[in-house]
């Protein structure tokens, strides 16, 4: 949205409000002067007849001239009114559509920003590992598998981030629906958390508990995504040395899963915008921290089409606890 359209916007609503502000007083002025008009052709008339019948007559012809003067000057401010709201009402919706339209074209922007950067990341990181490998030819056990095992983690990325922004184009067009199936969750949460576990060992400290053989009526590919996105936002979102916690337990008729890390936390006010797509809190050319602000929005997305439900709260100490319920598997 340019600031040209903002502008003409904002002097397109003023003039209206102006000239309909303009219109009322100038029917109230109209009516009022029709009123007087009349009420001076009543009182000549009364000076002019002396009978007491007449100016009856008259007095009830002044008293019916005053309430109809008072019913349309009544009817005149309160079609103003209605029309004042309506309009008000109307600019209210459009100044919405604007911001909304003006923030999603910001959050587009630090979108490109960083997916730029993301891509550009690992596919560097994975060039120097391949360069060094091909110019060193003689390196110990140790670093040779540390070289390959950083290209893989990279190429996991790069997977991971295309098969983000894929999917969320499929929600995005609707064109995506889980195909439900009884899942094991406790095993993909299992395979995540420990793989998390062992790539981030050196940067992050990461425990969690998993209650065994919990199964939920879902999609693999779903369910993989939100629990991925997760653990991915609480080590994108803590300090190094961070401590990230990971429980999967079963409630009374749902299955749970908690991420809490001790890390910035999240202010109130952007409790409900982080889940939105693209949103990301500050600005792309200040922020340190890498991501598309893709992730939470796909799991608030997959979650509403699996039936389940997302919840932010703040952890103690400090920190963010995201807690996931889902509904189990109804065995027959």
């Amino acid at each position: 949205m340019r600031k040209g359209s903002v502008i003409l916007f904002y002097i397109m609503v003023f003039y209206m409000f102006m000239s309909f502000s303009w219109w009322t007083i100038l029917l109230l002025e109209k009516n009022k002067e029709a009123f007087f008009e009349e009420k001076k052709y009543i009182e000549l008339k009364n000076s002019l007849d002396i009978s007491l019948t007449a100016k009856k007559v008259n007095l009830q012809s002044f008293q019916q001239l005053e309430k109809r003067y008072l019913a349309q000057r009544r009817m005149i401010l309160s079609e103003a009114l209605v029309m004042m709201i309506l309009l008000m009402a109307g600019t209210f919706q459009l100044y919405r559509t604007f911001k909304k339209e003006i923030d999603l074209n910001r959050r587009q922007k630090n979108f490109l920003l960083s997916i730029t950067h993301e891509l550009k990341s690992p596919l560097s990181s994975t060039k120097l590992s391949l360069q060094t490998l091909l110019k060193r030819n003689k390196l110990d056990e140790t670093n040779y598998f540390k070289l390959v095992n950083n290209s893989l983690n990279d190429v996991e990325r790069l997977k991971i981030l295309v098969d983000n922004l894929l999917l969320s184009a499929r929600i995005e067009d609707h064109t995506y629906q889980p195909v439900f199936e009884l899942c094991n969750i406790s095993d993909i949460a299992d395979e995540i958390f420990s793989k998390s576990k062992m790539v981030y060992a050196l940067r992050k400290k990461i425990e969690f508990t998993i209650q065994p053989n919990l199964l939920v009526s879902g999609d693999t590919l779903a369910l993989q995504t939100i629990v991925i996105n997760l653990i991915d936002n609480a080590i994108k979102y803590t300090a190094a040395d961070a401590n990230i916690y990971c429980n999967l337990y079963e409630d009374v008729n749902d299955v749970v899963i908690t991420v809490a890390d001790d890390g910035f936390g999240i202010p109130e006010t952007e409790k409900q915008k982080i889940f939105s797509k693209f949103y990301r809190v500050g600005n792309e050319d200040t922020r340190t921290t890498t991501g598309t602000g893709l992730g939470l929005y796909m799991v608030k997305e997959l979650l509403k089409l699996l039936k389940g439900k997302v919840e932010v709260k703040n952890n103690s100490p400090k920190g963010t606890v995201f807690e996931i319920s889902l509904p189990k598997a109804q065995l027959s």
